[in-house]
């Protein structure tokens, strides 16, 4: 699984493949998925298919730790 840390959030990366079936409809497959199986990509394009591959970022919000540091303070301030 990709996935960078910018910040405090982090960012996981989905990659979304496009298989565009050459059938009389045109019709296009999407998936998305963590990481790509090459195998299947070249099976694909081996049957006539094309196939398009693109990213997109996915973000994961993580708590502030200076936020949980203010709540643990409130909570020892109440007892």
């Amino acid at each position: 699984m990709s996935e960078v840390v910018m910040g405090t959030n982090r960012v996981k990366l989905i990659f979304q493949l496009f298989f565009l079936k050459k059938d009389g409809k045109q019709s296009v497959e999407v998936s998305e998925v963590e990481e790509i199986n090459f195998t299947e990509v070249k099976s694909r394009i081996e049957h006539g298919e094309s196939v398009f591959i693109t990213s997109k970022q996915m973000r994961e919000l993580n708590l502030n730790p200076i936020v949980n540091e203010e709540v643990a303070e409130l909570r020892v301030q109440l007892i």
